[in-house]
């Protein structure tokens, strides 16, 4: 005989035998329900990842490094971040034993593989949202931003002075941060080269943006912008002179004067007390860093000769 339960509990069997007692049968408890799982971020995976793809990734390097997801900095241990540094100072990628060995020099290149593939597992958030892999090449995404990259693309801009900037894309220049170095804090032998080009390629730009920014009437940001590129480079002629032409299209000719004595005896004392001459400060009139609008015009001068740059 089959009987129901009340409640919906279940289903009872009761079987009478002749001349005995009935047997019942009650199946066993239901297995428990699966535990929860653990509390996850709106913006991660099931297995506690970003999902790919994430809307933005951004990754600085000047002045410091920073990566940031969907808008949110997040900080990857210090193998993942010299990785994606070494390749945003290397757009075109870099085959992975060439990546390790650059990493890891000390490294048997066997352990630097290691050190790598150790690097690539504990990457922040989804992989693919950061690398671009091949078999044997490594790249950042396409679609990843980095501050460097984008004031390279400015700084190029800036320097083709055959080719006119109008007045919006001078005040986007202007308002761009050329003053800072490539990751200063960080002791990395690889880092040398590339600080020394940005330094090379900020410090020209700024003096070609003050250039321009006279040639505009902007003579208030001429003037900060040689100033940014005289503190990154205390000793730097051409950046003194670049002021000094900025003070004189602003009609101060005798601060352009007073600066110029001063920087004369700072060379001086740099010199071990010599008498600078006229071309170590530029100081000629109508020389290559004479002052005025003529000689930062012969400063800056294209490579094509042309001498009717804006």
């Amino acid at each position: 005989m089959i009987q129901a339960l009340p409640g919906g509990a279940g289903i009872r069997s009761v079987a009478t035998a002749r001349g005995g007692q009935a047997r019942r049968s009650v199946p066993a408890d239901p297995a428990p329900p699966p535990p929860r799982p653990r509390a996850l971020r709106a913006a991660d995976g099931p297995d506690g990842h970003r999902p790919c793809p994430v809307t933005g990734v951004r990754i600085d390097l000047l002045g410091g490094f920073a990566l940031h997801l969907d808008g949110e900095e997040v900080q990857p241990g210090i193998g993942a971040r010299r990785l994606l540094a070494l390749l945003a100072v290397e757009p075109g990628g870099l085959t992975r034993a060439r990546a390790a060995a650059v990493l890891w020099p000390g490294l048997e290149p066997a352990r630097a593989g290691a050190a790598l593939r150790t690097a690539l597992h504990r990457l922040p958030g989804c992989r693919a949202d950061l690398l671009h892999e091949g078999r044997e090449r490594l790249r950042l995404a396409p679609d990843v931003a980095t501050d460097l990259g984008e004031l390279r693309t400015t700084a190029t801009r800036v320097l083709n002075l055959a080719l006119p900037l109008d007045a919006e894309e001078l005040g986007r220049a202007a308002t761009c941060d050329f003053g800072h170095d490539l990751l200063p804090d960080w002791e990395e032998d690889w880092l040398d080269h590339h600080r020394m080009r940005w330094r090379e390629q900020r410090l020209h730009t700024l003096e070609a943006l003050s250039f321009r920014l006279v040639q505009a009437g902007w003579v208030g940001a001429a003037v900060d912008a040689a100033l940014i590129a005289i503190h990154a480079d205390n000793l730097r002629e051409s950046a003194h002179e670049t002021l000094v032409a900025a003070y004189l299209a602003a009609g101060n000719r005798i601060a352009a004067n007073a600066y110029r004595a001063t920087y004369r005896e700072q060379l001086r004392r740099e010199l071990g007390g010599r008498e600078p001459a006229a071309r170590d400060t530029g100081g000629r009139p109508g020389g290559p860093h004479g002052g005025g609008e003529q000689g930062i015009r012969s400063l800056h001068r294209p490579a094509t000769g042309r001498q009717d740059a804006p």
